[in-house]
């Protein structure tokens, strides 16, 4: 009998979220500037979870939301391959309960906040707290634009790796999944003309502020982001959400 109760206390634990970490108010400079007259943004506070969603915790949210099964989802909200690696409807994949939970369109991952009582967080936002994140760290630029290129020579690898969920700080903000924010297609403006940031690297890098390494790691994240639709579903895109201050 103990035996087994310890068992089912350990999985609750896996399953467990740490609270949303608290992002302080401060000036934020963004290292892509779709309007040149904007150079630096005064961000409030808010909360974000400590690590991505993981597939245990997103069986819990599909239980409660049949809607967001996978054989239940409206068409018009994925891309035909939504939780394309689960076994079936209330099944995750052995052994992935404390992975980052991928293959979830923006549609569902808004969702999913929006039931916790949080969103996902803005583009800025995350930026923002990746900076954050950074400094907690104590990530150089060079360490931070290394982890990011390595990242994005393999994510797949990366994005099978285990998240440490009971963190109490932001935890990777770099090294398992992308993740989706809410205004995650940049939209480029110009008198009554508008363009999405999906064309190459090269064309769109002219947004840069800087091109030191960090800036430009920074970018691919900026420009893989733009080049989803909002039905996309992934093995390497995941998500974590926003929530405002009480």
């Amino acid at each position: 009998m103990n035996k087994w109760l310890g068992v089912m206390v350990w999985m609750v634990a896996a399953q467990a979220a740490a609270e949303p970490v608290v992002i302080p108010a401060g000036s934020y400079k963004p290292i892509v500037v779709l309007d040149e007259t904007v150079t630096d943004l005064a961000m409030a506070a808010f909360r974000l979870d400590a690590t991505p969603v993981t597939f245990a915790q997103y069986l819990e949210f599909v239980k409660s939301y049949e809607k967001w099964q996978k054989d239940q989802i409206p068409a018009i909200f994925h891309d035909g391959h939504y939780l394309n690696n689960w076994p079936d409807s209330l099944t995750i994949p052995a052994g992935h309960e404390n992975k980052a939970v991928t293959q979830v369109s923006w549609f569902a991952a808004r969702a999913y906040c929006a039931a916790q009582g949080g969103r996902l967080p803005t583009l800025d936002e995350w930026e923002y707290a990746s900076l954050v994140y950074r400094q907690q760290q104590g990530l150089s630029d060079q360490a931070y634009a290394q982890q990011l290129f390595g990242w994005h020579s393999n994510p797949t690898a990366f994005s099978a790796q285990d998240v440490q969920v009971n963190s109490d700080q932001l935890a990777h903000m770099h090294d398992r999944v992308n993740e989706w924010v809410d205004d995650f297609q940049l939209l480029m403006t110009s008198g009554d003309d508008t363009d999405i940031l999906s064309g190459s690297c090269g064309d769109s890098a002219r947004f840069l502020t800087d091109l030191g390494e960090a800036s430009y790691a920074t970018f691919f994240r900026y420009q893989s982001r733009s080049n989803y639709r909002p039905q996309s579903t992934t093995s390497t895109l995941g998500f974590r959400c926003a929530y405002d201050m009480e």
